[in-house]
């Protein structure tokens, strides 16, 4: 069962029992619950009473036809996906349906793969427009649902309510400061300052009058006596970002603060004690770059791994989901709909820059796409490219994670092979050369897979 499927129930409405019977069946194979209906009158008082992820209807059936029962769902759940059956297609209906709302217009006789990957886009479609609803995720701003990053939420929280050193690492633009506030929030030091300070931003000469603290006459410019960052942090917590960028000698000052609990400002011949509780994050491979090895020990009590975007399967379009009606909610606008080609194009594209550049897409698309539908016109060429033909890899411009870009893209042949042969794991494995107990373990490593 792919990560779409579960928990997500299908409606299909056909007042032919055989054709109805039948598509029920292929959805099922594929880990959907479904229900039949032999007609569209019944459906829309068990809409009220039942959470229903996609509604495929015939489009000619006695009394109410197809394009009927969908205005009625859109009137009754406007971010309900219908998708449309018809053995009789022309462009007039075609444009019709989709005026009227329709996710997606499929022709008999079905070819189910095709038709399985509009289920699957349309499951994803409704699961981004409820998490961008919901309380929870707002609460922290980090979105998902991903096995990966509930393994690094889990961590975090139980080492919330401790004192002890976390380091944070993953990525850039995966929200290790997010992470950290949300360290901080369920501390007991939540009524104390977070105090976050950049270590890469700050020019060498400076780092250890920001860290510790100056006093007044101690270097050209120093006016007046200065609390540094450490010391405003007192009784609550210290976010240290990117510290592999610290120099070897500020490395040696965090080093003595973290054994003592003691600072001393630059300047000054008196220690001061402070309070703090220190999370730090990188980007980098401490163990490399000369990063001093009791230093590194001292903040890695507990580690916790922020996966990349693209570890995190369907939490894609969840992210985006709320990201967008955030942004439009800024611009003033109604939120659009993803088409199912853009979807495709945000699976099957490797997110270099996480979550940021997720986020970025989200405020691009909020002010320049014109309408009501988001398609792959309105995506960055590169993300539409991996949409249109997602055999064609092109390498990233300038310098790159090659181990991130390489692990995107076997995700990405994953899916594909899945979708291609109807969620049939032997299939998949063997059209890319795997064996079966292969393919289950990358499946799990990229959480496709429960």
């Amino acid at each position: 069962m792919t990560e779409t499927a579960q928990g997500a129930t299908i409606y299909v409405v056909d007042d032919h029992a055989a054709s109805a019977e039948a598509l029920a069946e292929h959805l099922e194979d594929a880990g959907y619950t479904v229900r039949t209906f032999p007609g569209p009158e019944p459906v829309l008082p068990a809409l009220r009473e039942e959470d229903v992820s996609v509604v495929v209807t015939d489009l000619r059936m006695d009394g109410m036809d197809g394009i009927a029962l969908l205005r009625e769902c859109r009137r009754q759940d406007p971010t309900l996906p219908v998708i449309l059956v018809t053995a009789h297609a022309s462009i007039a209906r075609a444009v019709e349906a989709t005026q009227a709302g329709a996710f997606a217009f499929v022709t008999k006789p079905l070819h189910l793969p095709e038709l399985l990957v509009q289920v699957r886009n349309a499951v994803a479609l409704r699961t981004m427009s409820r998490a961008a609803t919901r309380p929870e995720d707002q609460e922290d701003r980090i979105v998902g649902r991903s096995a990966a990053l509930l393994a690094a939420l889990a961590r975090a929280d139980r080492a919330a309510g401790t004192d002890m050193t976390v380091l944070v690492t993953g990525e850039s633009g995966t929200g290790k400061e997010l992470l950290a506030r949300r360290i901080h929030r369920r501390s007991k030091r939540s009524g104390g300052p977070f105090v976050p300070v950049n270590c890469g931003a700050i020019p060498d000469s400076l780092v250890e009058a920001e860290l510790f603290g100056a006093a007044r006459g101690s270097y050209t410019g120093a006016d007046r006596d200065r609390m540094g960052v450490i010391e405003a942090a007192h009784g609550g917590t210290l976010f240290l970002d990117e510290v592999g960028e610290l120099s070897p000698a500020a490395q040696v000052r965090l080093l003595r603060f973290l054994q003592e609990g003691t600072i001393r400002r630059v300047g000054e011949t008196r220690d001061r004690k402070v309070d703090v509780r220190v999370v730090a994050a990188t980007h980098r491979d401490l163990h490399e770059g000369g990063f001093r090895p009791d230093l590194y020990y001292r903040l890695n009590v507990i580690p916790v791994e922020l996966p990349p975007l693209r570890a995190r399967g369907e939490d894609v379009l969840v992210l985006f989901g709320m990201a967008l009606r955030l942004a439009c909610a800024q611009v003033g606008r109604s939120t659009p709909a993803l088409s199912g080609e853009a979807i495709e194009a945000m699976r099957a594209w490797a997110w270099p820059g996480n979550v940021r550049e997720l986020l970025h897409l989200a405020d691009r698309i909020a002010v320049l796409c014109a309408g009501e539908v988001v398609g792959l016109a309105d995506l960055p060429e590169e993300l539409a490219r991996a949409g249109r033909d997602p055999e064609t890899v092109a390498l990233p411009e300038g310098d790159f994670d090659l181990t991130g870009w390489l692990e995107g893209l076997e995700e990405r042949a994953l899916r594909r092979a899945l979708a291609r042969h109807d969620d049939v794991k032997a299939h998949a494995a063997r059209s890319l050369g795997l064996e079966r107990t292969a393919l289950r373990y990358k499946l799990k490593k990229y959480g496709i897979e429960d």
